[in-house]
């Protein structure tokens, strides 16, 4: 339970042969083992949704938490960042509420926390590219748009033309059905190709890279097919969930594995990064400190809502700011990335 930094002897993965399988790729496992519970089991998806919520969504934002407001270092070199980001969306939420707009609310929720997942699964292939050396312009930029196309066409086909309702939307956009369906075939056909093409070449095949794809794309297709928003939310944001702890633990324990980690950068990153059990109990222990809260306050009056979509928000937020690896050589070397 208590480690140093990593060593990695195989460079192809980002953490380590063993964590990359399990938890980066593999934890596309967990999404598809939500879909059975749900789809074929028949499981309340009220005890998958808190299961989901309290163990794994909560928790994964306490990842967050550790190398930002609860590191003694990131306050003082980014008080802007941090403060500014915490006082703005904590306000919107009930700004918006105020202003009538919930509905909107929960809608920007919704959308930029699916947009989160797609960009997290985006952020661990182009390191999967780096850690390869798999950077060609034209290949970049059809994986790119190979992620994007296939990640965002299932819930547009389901919330958008078929199922708008499900959503409360009151228009459908099904005379685009054949259009995106095109879109979809075109991207699929360009992607195929160039691949064959490497492969024929006898070009280095990105085996982390692929064994991603494969296990996220198939996902999201099924889940939309077969589950509306409420069940559809954990079972695609647990693989996320998972992915997010593999890295920001590996992460603790590389850029805070140092002895004088406690008093550059306060006791708790110290210990979330010495002790799995430890980095568990502290996030449980956050997660169910305003996740309950959260949600029976939230049922009872509107306002309580806006405040605590404060933290999901801040969260998609800051994670795209906290994670630029070009920009911050520090982060580099807590990822031992080229």
């Amino acid at each position: 339970m208590v480690a140093a930094a990593v060593a990695r002897t195989d460079t192809r993965w980002l953490i380590g042969r063993r964590v990359d399988l399990s938890l980066v790729i593999g934890s596309g496992l967990a999404g598809y083992l939500y879909l059975f519970l749900y789809a074929s089991l028949h499981v309340p998806i009220s005890f998958l949704w808190w299961f989901w919520s309290l163990g794994f969504d909560g928790t994964h934002i306490f990842g967050t938490a550790s190398r930002t407001y609860f590191d003694r270092d990131a306050r003082a070199h980014r008080p802007g960042l941090l403060f500014g980001s915490l006082l703005f969306f904590f306000s919107l939420g009930p700004l918006m509420v105020l202003a009538g707009g919930k509905a909107y609310l929960a809608l920007l929720v919704a959308v930029w926390a699916y947009y989160h997942v797609i960009r997290q699964h985006y952020g661990f292939m182009v390191l999967y590219k780096v850690k390869n050396q798999d950077l060609q312009p034209l290949d970049n930029t059809l994986d790119r748009m190979f992620l994007g196309v296939m990640l965002v066409f299932p819930p547009f086909h389901r919330f958008f033309i078929h199922h708008p309702g499900e959503l409360g939307l009151p228009f459908s956009l099904a005379a685009y059905e054949a259009p995106a369906w095109i879109v979809v075939a075109l991207v699929a056909a360009a992607y195929l190709v160039r691949q064959w093409t490497r492969l024929a070449a006898g070009e280095p095949v990105n085996r982390p890279k692929y064994l991603l794809m494969a296990s996220v794309i198939p996902l999201h297709w099924l889940t939309f097919a077969f589950m509306s928003w409420q069940a559809a939310t954990p079972t695609v944001t647990i693989v996320h969930n998972l992915q997010y702890h593999a890295l920001i633990w590996f992460h603790n324990r590389n850029r805070y594995g140092a002895v004088d980690a406690a008093q550059r950068n306060g006791p708790i990153p110290r210990a979330v990064s010495r002790s799995l059990l430890a980095y568990a109990a502290f996030a449980l222990v956050f997660s169910i400190g305003y996740r309950i809260p959260g949600f029976r306050l939230g049922n009872v009056s509107d306002l309580a809502f806006g405040l605590f979509c404060g933290f999901g928000l801040t969260h998609y937020f800051l994670d795209s700011r906290i994670w630029r690896v070009r920009h911050d050589p520090g982060l580099r070397e807590a990822l031992q990335l080229p």
